[in-house]
C-alpha cells in the first residue's frame, strides 16, 4: 500500500494476532524487512501498555493539498466481539476520540478540511460519526458497504467503496470560507482491464512462493479440490425475499455435517455472514479459494483460521440469538446468520428488538429444527466457530455445555467441498424476509 495511499484507517483485524504482532510486522522485525512508512491513523486506542507502536499509529496527521490544509484522522469499531479482551481493553469511545481530534485540527491547527477514515461501519458513520463536530467528509470502512452516491448526515458527506479493493472512490468537493460542498462522486470498477503494476507482481510472487513452500499449505493455488458449477455468492438478492445465500449454506452444511462425520453432535451449523469473506467462482476450485472465503482468525500452529466448537444451547437461547441476529438487516447483514439443518422467517418491516429475548422481527412458529418446529425448553448442539461462540457468550447466551472438536472451519469447507466434487449450492429459502415478498 505504500506509494499507493497517502493514510489508512487502523482496521479491527490488523488487531487479530494482538498489538506485539503488529508493532514486529509494523517495524519490519518479524518479515526481516525495513519498517512501514505508511502513515496509520486511530485515535480511539490507547497505546500506553504497547508503545512501539506509538511510533507507527497515530490519532491523526495533516496533509496540504491544493493549497488546503487538510486533517485526517482514523476511528476503529469497538465492538467486543471483534476482539480478545486485550485488545479491547486498550479501546476508547470513537465519537469522543474524533471530536477531541476534529477540534484540535479545525482550531488548533486551522485545517480547512477534516476527514475521518472510520473503521466503524456505515450505521455507526450514519448515526453517530455525523453528530461529531468538525469533520466535513467520513471515509468508511469495515461494514464493506457499496455506496453508489454519497449518504449526506448532519452535513456530514459519508462514502464508501465496498471490500477488497473492488472499486475506486473518486470524490471532489469545493471548499469555501469554511463550506465544504459535494461537486462529484464516482465509483471506479477494478477489473481485468486495469493493468498490473510489475513492482507489486514481483511482491506478490516471492508471498505465494513462500505459502506454497510452508509444508502446512503447499498447492495452494494450484491443486484442484472441487468444481463450482456456478458462482457461490455470499449475498443475498435485496429484490428477493430469500436471505439465506449459497455459500452460507454451503458453509454452514459443511460445519453442521463435517463435526457430525467426526463424532460430534451437532443438530445445527451456524455462521455469521459477517464471517465469510468472499465468494467463490464459477469453475475450478483450489484451497486458496476456500481460505478467502473463511479467513478469519489465526491459529499460529496450523496457520488457519476459527476453530469450530459444539455447543449445548435452549430453545429459547436460539431463538433470541436468531432475533437479535435479524436487529440491523436494514444497515449490515454482517450478523445475520447462515444456517444448516434450521429454517426460519422474520419481517424486517418491523420494529427491532429492544433487548436481547424480546421477540419482533422473528416469527418463532416458522423455526424448525431439522424439519420440526423448535422446542424453547429443549436443548440443542449447535456447530459454530469459536469467535460466534465469544460473541453468543458477550450477548448473555451462555451455552449448557460446550465441547471443543480441533477442528478448523477452513478444513471443514475444504473438505466438504472435495468430498462433494461437483458443487451446486444455491439459495433455498432456509430463511424468509417476509418484508419482501412480492404481493
Amino acid at each position: 500500500m505504500q506509494g499507493l495511499y497517502d493514510a489508512m484507517a487502523l482496521g479491527n483485524h490488523e488487531l487479530d494476532l494482538g498489538p506485539d504482532v503488529l508493532a514486529g510486522v509494523l517495524s519490519g522485525q518479524l518479515a526481516g524487512d525495513v519498517p512501514i512508512g505508511l502513515p496509520i491513523l486511530c485515535a480511539n486506542i490507547d497505546l500506553s501498555g504497547c508503545p512501539a507502536l506509538k511510533n507507527f499509529i497515530k490519532p491523526y496527521m495533516i496533509k496540504t493539498v491544493g493549497g488546503l490544509k487538510v486533517g485526517l484522522v482514523g476511528v476503529i469499531t469497538t465492538d467486543k466481539q471483534n476482539y480478545s479482551d486485550a485488545v479491547a481493553g486498550m479501546l476508547l469511545d470513537p465519537y469522543a476520540a474524533a471530536g477531541d481530534a476534529a477540534y484540535s485540527l479545525k482550531n488548533d491547527q486551522h485545517c480547512d478540511l477534516v476527514i475521518c477514515l472510520s473503521h466503524l461501519g456505515v450505521q455507526a458513520d450514519q448515526e453517530g460519526l455525523s453528530q461529531v463536530p468538525g469533520i466535513d467528509i467520513i471515509v468508511g470502512g469495515h461494514s464493506h458497504t457499496v455506496l453508489d452516491r454519497p449518504i449526506i448526515a448532519n452535513g456530514k458527506i459519508i462514502v464508501q467503496a465496498g471490500e477488497f479493493g473492488k472499486y475506486l472512490g473518486e470524490l471532489k468537493v469545493r471548499v469555501k470560507n469554511g463550506k465544504v460542498d459535494l461537486q462529484k462522486y464516482k465509483l471506479y470498477t477494478i477489473d481485468d482491464d486495469i493493468r498490473t503494476d510489475p513492482s507489486l507482481d514481483g511482491m506478490l510472487g516471492r508471498l505465494k512462493a513462500g505459502i506454497v513452500a510452508d509444508p502446512r499449505f503447499g498447492p495452494v493455488y494450484s491443486k484442484n479440490i472441487a468444481d463450482a458449477k456456478r458462482d457461490l455468492l455470499k449475498a443475498w438478492d435485496e429484490s428477493e425475499h430469500e436471505r439465506d445465500t449459497p455459500l452460507g449454506n454451503l458453509v454452514a452444511d459443511a460445519l453442521k455435517k463435517g463435526a457430525g462425520a467426526q463424532g460430534f453432535p451437532a443438530d445445527i451449523g451456524l455462521e455469521a455472514n459477517g464471517y465469510i469473506a468472499y465468494e467463490i467462482h464459477k469453475g475450478k476450485v483450489v484451497g486458496n479459494d476456500v481460505m478467502r472465503a473463511v479467513p478469519y482468525g489465526y491459529d499460529p500452529d496450523s496457520g488457519l483460521g476459527f476453530k469450530i466448537d459444539c455447543v449445548l444451547l435452549a430453545g429459547a437461547q436460539l431463538l433470541a440469538g436468531l432475533e437479535y441476529s435479524v436487529t440491523y438487516v436494514e444497515y449490515t447483514d454482517e450478523l445475520s446468520m447462515q444456517v444448516s439443518g434450521l429454517k426460519f422467517r422474520y419481517d424486517s418491516s418491523k420494529p427491532a428488538s429492544p433487548a436481547i429475548g424480546v421477540i419482533s422481527r422473528l416469527d418463532p412458529a416458522s423455526v424448525k429444527v431439522n424439519g420440526q418446529p423448535i422446542q424453547p425448553d429443549g436443548l440443542y448442539w449447535v456447530a459454530l466457530n469459536e469467535q460466534l461462540l465469544a460473541f453468543l457468550r458477550a450477548n448473555g447466551l451462555e451455552p449448557f455445555q460446550v465441547m471443543g472438536t480441533g477442528l478448523f472451519e477452513y478444513d471443514l469447507v475444504r473438505d466438504f467441498m472435495h468430498k462433494l466434487g461437483q458443487v451446486d449450492y444455491r439459495t433455498e429459502g432456509r430463511i424468509l424476509d417476509t418484508a419482501r415478498i412480492k404481493k
